[in-house]
C-alpha cells in the first residue's frame, strides 16, 4: 500500500531554522569565514535537515559540531596550539600528546580519517568535488586528514624496491599525487622535501600564522626493517595537530622512514590508517581531539550485497553480520550490476577476482579499524563519483549531519526507496542474538533468568543455528526495562506473560538489550489451526532511538531471518513512528472504530483473499500496559 512522503510540519523546519542560526560555524581563517562560505554552511544544514531529518538528527548534530566556544575557550585552545608548535622545536626532548595535561574544552577536534585510492584514475571535475566535499565536511565541523592509498597507481607488486624501500621516482610519483589531491581542496601548503623526522624544521616557523586548506605532510611514521605492520610507529603526531588547529587539511602519504638504514619505505595506506585510528583513540585527552570517522573513498564503492542486486550493503553491523558477508564475498563473484566507473577499473585491474578480494579487503580493514576505536565511530565506504556529489543526499554530508546511511537498511530491498546503493555505512556495532520457535515457548518467570522451553525448534545467535534447548539466557528484569524505557509506560508484567507464554514465535535482543522484539503465534479466530507470526513488542531505548541504527538492525533481522514469510503488527494510530512502519510494510489498514492502524509484510501475506484474518487477530489483542 503505497503512502506518499510528506514535507516535514512548519514547527519542524522553524525548529532546524533557529538551529542553523545559532550555530557558529567551523572557520578557516582564524577568526571568521568569509560571508559565502559561512552562507553555504548555512544552508546546506538547512537543506539537508528540512528535507531529509527530524528534530532529534538537529539536535544531535548541533551538540556534537557547533562550535559554541566563548573567547576564553578560544584562547585556551590557541595556547594549546601554542605549546605544540614550540614542541616541534624541542621534539627530541620527548614532547608526548598522549601525556600531555588535560585541557578544559567545550568543543573537541572530531577526525575523519580520510583514504583516497585510484586518484590518478579521476578526471579533475570528480578530484574537485571530492575537494569541495571535503571542505563542506570541516566547515560542518569534522577535522579531515588525508591519506594517499598508492596501489593503484602502478598496479600491484610496485610498493617496494628489491631491497625493501622507496625508489625515488616513486617518491616523487606519490607526492605528486598527495599534489593533486591538495590542489583540489584549494590553496595548499606543499612540502616537496621529504627530509628524517629528526630533521623537524620542515616549513617555516611563521607557516600556521598563514595557512592554506591543504597541507602534504612528510613522513611521520617510522619502522624497523623488514617492514611489518607491527613495526610501524607514528612518531610525530603534533605534527598532525598543528594543522588541525588551524583548520588546514592534513595529506599524508604512506612513507615509512627507517630509522637504521635512514631510508623510505611505502607502507600499506591500509596500516598507516589503523596507527593513526590506534592511536587518536588512545589519546589520554579525549576532551581534545577524538576520532569520529573513517572514510574510504575507492573505486569500487562500498560492500556489494547479493541480495541487493550487486548494489552496496547500506549498514553493516560488524559484531553480527561480519561472518555472513565474508562468505558471501568468497562464492559470489561481482559484479554483473555496477557504475561503468567500477567495471572501466575491473578491466585494468584484474577483473571480478580482484573485485572481490579488494571487498574483503576493505571489510577485514574496518573489522579492525572499528574494533580499537571509540565505539560511536562510524566507518564509510563510498566511490569517488558519490563522494563528488554536490546535492544533500551526498552519503558523507548527509551521515555527518543524521548520522545515518541515506536509506535505511531496514526498507524492503524491492521497495521504491531501496534504490541501489554504492555507498556503505559500518559499525562496529552490537551482537544480535536471535531465537524462533516454530512450536511456541515461555517467557521465564519474572524476574527470573533463564529461558524455560518445552518445544523444538531453532535457535539463531550470532548466525549460529542450534536446537532451542532451554540454554538461552534471557534475562526478563532487562528486558521488561527495555520495554518500559522504549514505551515511556508501564508494563503489567503477569498479564504479559499470561497472555503469550507457550506463544513466543520469537526473540531478537540487540546488543546489552539495547533493542529488541517479542513476536508471537496469534491463532486466527476464524481457523484455530491457523496462526501468524505477531510483532507483540518492538522496543530501543529511548537513548538510542534514532541513531546507531538499532531499530534497523532489529527490525531487520526480525523480518528479514526470522519471519521473511509474514509478519503482521499493530500501532496506535496516532503514534508518530508509523511513518517509519508504513515505509518498510508491505500494505496497512486502519481498522475500522478502532485506534489502531495495522501493518504486514512478507513474501507470502494474505491480503489478496483473508485480510479479514489479519483485521481480527489484531483486534482481538489485549493491551498489557497499566493505565
Amino acid at each position: 500500500m503505497a503512502v506518499k512522503s510528506r514535507l516535514l510540519p512548519r514547527s519542524v523546519i522553524a525548529f532546524h531554522r533557529n538551529v542553523v542560526s545559532a550555530t557558529q560555524f567551523p572557520t578557516v581563517e582564524e577568526d571568521t569565514l568569509e560571508e559565502d562560505e559561512f552562507s553555504e554552511s548555512k544552508e546546506l544544514i538547512l537543506s539537508v535537515l528540512q528535507t531529509h531529518a527530524t528534530k532529534r538528527d538537529a539536535r544531535a548534530y548541533i551538540n556534537k559540531y557547533s562550535d559554541n566556544l566563548d573567547s576564553a575557550e578560544k584562547r585556551k585552545r590557541k595556547e594549546f596550539a601554542k605549546k605544540v608548535l614550540r614542541s616541534v622545536s624541542e621534539a627530541s626532548r620527548g614532547f608526548d600528546l598522549y601525556g600531555s595535561a588535560p585541557i578544559e574544552l567545550k568543543d573537541m577536534i572530531r577526525v575523519a580519517v580520510i583514504k583516497i585510492r585510484g586518484v590518478s584514475d579521476l578526471t579533475p571535475n570528480i578530484l574537485g568535488n571530492i575537494g569541495k566535499t571535503i571542505l563542506r565536511l570541516q566547515r560542518l565541523g569534522l577535522s579531515p586528514v588525508i591519506v594517499v592509498d598508492p596501489v593503484e597507481e602502478n598496479g600491484p607488486g610496485w610498493m617496494q624496491s628489491a631491497e625493501g624501500f622507496a625508489s625515488s621516482a616513486q617518491i616523487k610519483q606519490m607526492t605528486g599525487v598527495a599534489a593533486r589531491i591538495a590542489a583540489a581542496i584549494e590553496k595548499p601548503v606543499v612540502c616537496d622535501k621529504l627530509p628524517s623526522p629528526a630533521v623537524l624544521n620542515l616549513r617555516s616557523q611563521n607557516s600556521h600564522k598563514h595557512p592554506g586548506k591543504a597541507a602534504i605532510l612528510p613522513s611521520m611514521f617510522t619502522h624497523v626493517a623488514p617492514y611489518l605492520q607491527s613495526s610501524i610507529k607514528w612518531s610525530l603526531p603534533h605534527l598532525l595537530f598543528i594543522e588541525m588547529t588551524n583548520q588546514v587539511v592534513p595529506i599524508i602519504t604512506p612513507l615509512v622512514y627507517n630509522e637504521h638504514s635512514s631510508r623510505y619505505a611505502i607502507a600499506a595506506a591500509d596500516d598507516i590508517v589503523y596507527e593513526m585510528v590506534n592511536k587518536i583513540s588512545g589519546i589520554a585527552s579525549p576532551e581534545v581531539i577524538t576520532l569520529d570517522k573513517v572514510i574510504y573513498i575507492d573505486p569500487l564503492g562500498g560492500i556489494p550485497s547479493e541480495e541487493r542486486h550487486s548494489g552496496a550493503h547500506v549498514l553493516v553491523n560488524l559484531a553480527q553480520e561480519y561472518d555472513d558477508i565474508l562468505r558471501e564475498l568468497d562464492s559470489v563473484m561481482y559484479p554483473p550490476n555496477r557504475q561503468s566507473v567500477v567495471l572501466s577499473v575491473l578491466s585494468n585491474k584484474g577483473g571480478a577476482e580482484q573485485y572481490n578480494r579488494t571487498h574483503i579487503s576493505n571489510l577485514n580493514s574496518f573489522r579492525k579499524l572499528l574494533a580499537v576505536a571509540p565505539a560511536s565511530t562510524s566507518g564509510l565506504i563510498t566511490t569517488p563519483v558519490v563522494a563528488a556529489s554536490q546535492s544533500t543526499r551526498n552519503p558523507l554530508i548527509y551521515n555527518l549531519l543524521t548520522d545515518r546511511p541515506v536509506i535505511s537498511s531496514s526498507l524492503p530491498v524491492d521497495g521504491k526507496r531501496a534504490s541501489i546503493q554504492h555507498t556503505t555505512l559500518l559499525r562496529h556495532g552490537m551482537p544480535v542474538m536471535m531465537i524462533y520457535c516454530s512450536q511456541g515457548m515461555y517467557l521465564p518467570e519474572y524476574p527470573r533468568t533463564g529461558l524455560k522451553n518445552s518445544f523444538s525448534g531453532t535457535q539463531v545467535s550470532n548466525g549460529l543455528s542450534a536446537l532451542c534447548n532451554g540454554v538461552a539466557n534471557v534475562d526478563m528484569v532487562k528486558l521488561v526495562e527495555l520495554i518500559e524505557n522504549s514505551f515511556g509506560r508501564e508494563l503489567d508484567v503477569q498479564h504479559y506473560l499470561n497472555r503469550v507464554n507457550g506463544n513466543v514465535a520469537g526473540l531478537v535482543i540487540a546488543g546489552n538489550y539495547e533493542g529488541g522484539a517479542i513476536i508471537t503465534w496469534e491463532k486466527v479466530p476464524a481457523n484455530p489451526l491457523d496462526h501468524v507470526a505477531y510483532l507483540d513488542k518492538f522496543a530501543v531505548l529511548r537513548r538510542n532511538q534514532g541513531s546507531a541504527g538499532v531499530a534497523d538492525i532489529v527490525f531487520k533481522a526480525m523480518s528479514d531471518k526470522l519471519f521473511p514469510k509474514e509478519l503482521l503488527w499493530r500501532s496506535r494510530t496516532e503514534n508518530p513512528v508509523n511513518k517509519w512502519y508504513f515505509d518498510r510494510s508491505k500494505g496497512s489498514l486502519r481498522l475500522p472504530g478502532k485506534r489502531w492502524t495495522m501493518f504486514y509484510r512478507g513474501y507470502d501475506t494474505r491480503e489478496e483473499d483473508r485480510l479479514q484474518d489479519y483485521i481480527d487477530v489484531c483486534s482481538s489483542i489485549e493491551p498489557s500496559f497499566k493505565n
